[in-house]
């Protein structure tokens, strides 16, 4: 059932009323109308601009989806949402028939259908709302649960009623700070219920009628369903802030904004950027190879898995402990003092702390409120303390890097590692790791796994405020106009047992996949990479990991040290960013 809100009347609600009027229409229908199932609020539009931020050809998949995945009924007439869940529910989850799913592009046209939620997750007995703009047709939307599902990678768990979806007016950046916030009308409403296993989703959209019917038509819109009283021993926290921070709908990202480039580019990109818009380009990018690589590689591991995004640590930092060990994609850039305080507790209280990636705990973000939200629902990153307007009120806000005044928080003091590169390509040799570390890969001390290192490095660094513990499991040196710097995986523990491993490389988190977005790993590095990346979550699935297993320090080094011990294919390159680069 689709209920119709004409404009005049949208137009004279502010935007947080106009949910509420929409929830109570959707319940007042469901009593109306038992056997509808979920009911569909359409909102008409006004018309504009097209939704695509860069307009690009791309191929569109094809997704048909179960014909017996009936539309989700109303929360009063779902499964209930379980108390709690027994041990190994995962697994079990993983062994049901799975569906497979052509991951839509990021790149999106004028013909394409973008959307948004009104939050990246919910617990199950949550409503969430959909905003959906495009070429006016009916479209439906497929909720893939993504895990393994006997290879498969996915499995589909509900799907909407045909949708009304009309085009949308694109809203200016060009006033400083360079916001665009859509505020579109709702879509439709998602019943979140037991029938939503917590767990990481991509919800798509598909065509309802004629021959677009069952073609997918844009970007997938990522949500994240939480058990906030799992004692899982694996949280994987997505790190939703860094996709949003590289998104560009709209032309601006926190990057660049839509005219010129480099530097000219980059003086124009947005300071401010709504965490409600469609996630498209290079966001979508982080997601698709950062994030949703590692969630497939944990829940084929099968220990028990809990997850959260940035959001929600922001709000609940100590939402982090209750676990063996918190699990971070391949770059997780972005983070709020929350949520870096957070993370420190729980290392203090003994959780283990996963690193599949590089270039983390870098830029200070702060969460702000538009007038009519509810949640916070922007994401501010001056990167200037002259420009951040709460640098003199509030210092410790200041929007700037993490390591320098006026935090003076070293992000080696975690890692072990600093970041060292961008544009990298190259890869890592075995140095001084332990068994458990190399169990089953067949993998010794000397051995190089080629094409290991793309994207982004971070590595051992003698500047740095590296923990007196670190030691470097695999090593490789990088070379550039700026000189060689070393990459490197590496291992600590802390005072209070808690284990640390930080993999050095964004692609890390991508090539047991065997693919990512900027190289095609060797089969051999594929393999290797993920029984290391098994290797360590198995290990750490036990609180304060680093009791039972003490990482042995290493020799400080630098490059030019290291470099006639590796094998070619442990030399690489980096490009435009340097070992010293701090704008990236």
């Amino acid at each position: 059932m689709i209920v119709t809100v004409p404009p005049r009347f949208r137009r004279s609600l502010p935007r947080s009323v106009g949910g509420v009027v929409a929830s109570v229409l959707a319940g007042l229908c469901a009593l109306l109308y038992p056997g509808e199932g979920t009911v569909s609020l359409a909102v008409a539009g006004t018309t504009g601009g097209a939704p695509a931020a860069r307009p690009a050809a791309v191929a569109r998949p094809v997704v048909t989806p179960p014909e017996d995945a009936a539309p989700a009924p109303g929360l009063s007439d779902g499964p209930a949402c379980p108390a709690s869940r027994d041990p190994g529910w995962l697994g079990a989850e993983n062994r049901r028939p799975g569906d497979r799913l052509a991951l839509p592009a990021g790149k999106v046209t004028a013909a394409s259908v973008v959307g948004y939620a009104d939050r990246s997750s919910a617990a199950c007995g949550e409503l969430v709302t959909l905003q959906l703009a495009g070429p006016a047709s009916a479209v439906r939307l497929v909720a893939y649960r993504i895990g393994d599902y006997h290879g498969t990678g996915a499995r589909v768990v509900w799907r909407s009623a045909p949708v009304q979806v009309a085009p949308q007016a694109m809203p200016s950046g060009e006033a400083f700070p360079h916001l665009v916030e859509p505020q579109w009308p709702l879509a439709t409403t998602v019943a979140v219920d037991g029938t939503w296993t917590p767990g990481f989703y991509l919800i798509v959209p598909v065509g309802a009628t004629g021959a677009r019917a069952g073609r997918v038509l844009g970007p997938a819109i990522p949500l994240t369903v939480r058990d906030d009283a799992s004692i899982a021993p694996v949280l994987f926290k997505a790190s939703t802030l860094t996709w949003q921070a590289y998104g560009e709908w709209g032309g601006w990202s926190l990057y660049h904004g839509p005219r010129g480039s480099g530097a000219v580019a980059a003086a124009a990109r947005a300071r401010v950027v709504s965490l409600q818009r469609p996630l498209v380009g290079a966001g979508y990018a982080q997601m698709q190879y950062m994030d949703l690589p590692v969630v497939r590689q944990l829940e084929r591991i099968g220990l028990d898995v809990a997850y959260t995004t940035d959001e929600d640590v922001d709000e609940r930092p100590d939402s982090l402990q209750g676990h063996a060990e918190i699990v971070t994609g391949g770059h997780g850039e972005y983070w709020t003092r929350p949520m870096y305080d957070g993370l420190l507790r729980a290392a203090s209280a003994g959780v283990n702390l996963v690193f599949l990636g590089a270039n983390n705990l870098w830029w200070q973000a702060r969460l702000e409120r538009s007038p009519v939200a509810s949640r916070p629902d922007r994401m501010a990153v001056y990167r200037s303390v002259a420009e951040d307007p709460v640098s003199r009120t509030d210092p410790l806000l200041t929007t700037t890097l993490w390591g320098p005044a006026p935090h003076f928080r070293d992000p080696a003091a975690v890692l072990g590692e600093s970041h060292a590169a961008i544009g990298v390509h190259g890869g890592l040799q075995v140095m001084d790791a332990p068994a458990w570390f190399l169990a089953g890969s067949g993998l010794t001390g000397g051995s190089v796994l080629p094409g290991s290192v793309g994207n982004e490095a971070a590595g051992y660094n003698v500047r740095g405020q590296n923990p007196a513990t670190t030691q470097v499991l695999l090593a490789g040196v990088l070379r550039g106009a700026r000189g060689p710097a070393v990459v490197s995986a590496d291992y600590s523990t802390r005072p209070s047992g808690a284990a640390v491993f930080a993999a050095g490389t964004t692609d890390w988190a991508c090539v047991p996949a065997g693919e990512c977005f900027d190289v095609t790993p060797p089969a051999a590095t594929v393999t290797a990479v993920g029984i290391l990346t098994r290797n360590v979550v198995l290990t750490f699935a036990h609180p304060r990991a680093g009791l039972a297993h003490p990482s042995s320090p290493v020799v400080p080094f630098v490059a030019a040290q290291l470099m006639p011990r590796l094998a070619p294919a442990a030399i690489g390159s980096y490009g435009a960013a340097t070992p010293e680069n701090d704008t990236d």
